[in-house]
């Protein structure tokens, strides 16, 4: 065999690991949406009053497989024969702190001001290991296996800090807030690394409103609903798309202090991602979550804990998995 003939089976092969490896998991910032999702949950309805409030919130997020525009992961053809599927898995362990304000300054007759920051820790580990059909000619699989093993990766470090000042309306039996967050790129971000605790270098405009309600017979309603504007990416000139992300909670008083039900979510992007890279499609990104919560709070409302796990489902261009929560919230005057 020629020189000249190896130099093109190597070429080959970069291109077919480069075609599998990439498409999807490298798509949509590298699908980090900026979302915590699935986080709220009693806090949609409990009441809030004037003062400092301290969360402590921990998810854990596990899916074995990232999917396509087609809801399917993603396969190829191989220069020479054979086929390659795109397997991949994604863990990531996500630690954010929020610390709330509601200040006694009023907005009209009956709404408050307040701010609240969330600063999140985040470890994330993403493994591609594709999975050979047929008879691969061995340079072209191990061309794979190498562009397989440069999309993976694992870190640690500081997210992205969200801000967020808001102005809340309450009564005995219902609330409403109105919040303008904007989450800055302070996690730590290389283009030329496959995971990174932070989305990258733009910033996130995302308005925020939240609705809820307590009724007659115990059950109490919660809606939080945010849409997401993405500057450009100033490392890699990627624009992500805008996307609808909404917390939803139907929880039931089982007695004083505890409450059962179920949480969910949703993520619809709505335009198309922009770019270098950027497919046809437009790369949009949308998944679904329904799973249990358990909720609990003292008499005097200063404790309150929370647990929920919710399974994803109809995911596009994005990983499909589980994410579990544990919260503690605290009032803290």
């Amino acid at each position: 065999m020629s020189a000249r003939n190896d130099r093109k089976k190597l070429l080959l092969a970069l291109a077919a690991g480069l075609a599998v490896a990439s498409s999807p998991i490298q798509a949509t910032e590298r699908n980090q949406l900026r979302a915590l999702l699935g986080l709220p949950g009693q806090d949609l309805t409990s009441p809030l009053l004037p003062g400092w409030y301290f969360q402590v919130n921990y998810q854990h997020y596990a899916a074995d497989k990232v999917v396509g525009d087609d809801g399917k992961v993603a396969e190829s053809a191989l220069p020479g024969g054979g086929r390659a599927r795109a397997d991949a898995r994604v863990r990531a362990d996500v630690v954010a702190p929020r610390l709330t304000w509601l200040s006694e300054a009023r907005v009209g007759e009956e709404g408050r001001f307040g701010l609240s920051m969330t600063v999140p820790f985040v470890h994330t580990d993403l493994r591609v290991a594709p999975t050979f059909f047929g008879s691969p000619l061995p340079p072209v699989a191990a061309g794979v296996n190498a562009q397989a093993a440069a999309a993976s990766g694992e870190r640690s470090g500081l997210g992205d800090v969200e801000i967020a000042p808001f102005v809340d309306w309450q009564d005995d039996i219902s609330r409403a807030t109105l919040a303008m967050a904007v989450v800055a790129p302070t996690g730590d971000y290389d283009r030329q690394r496959a995971v990174n605790p932070g989305a990258g270098n733009f910033w996130t405009l995302r308005p925020v409103l939240t609705v809820s309600k307590v009724t007659e017979n115990g059950w109490e309603l919660g809606l939080r609903n945010t849409y997401s504007f993405n500057t450009r990416n100033r490392d890699t000139g990627y624009t992500s798309g805008q996307y609808l992300h909404s917390d939803g909670s139907a929880l039931y008083a089982v007695r004083d202090g505890l409450r059962v039900g179920l949480g969910g979510y949703l993520v619809l992007q709505t335009t198309d991602d922009k770019g270098a890279g950027a497919p046809a499609h437009g790369n949009k990104a949308r998944v679904f979550a329904l799973g249990p919560v358990l909720s609990w709070q003292n008499e005097s409302g200063r404790v309150g804990a929370e647990f929920k796990v919710l399974e994803e489902f109809g995911a596009r261009n994005r990983p499909e998995g589980r994410v579990a929560w544990a919260r503690l919230i605290l009032r803290l005057d």
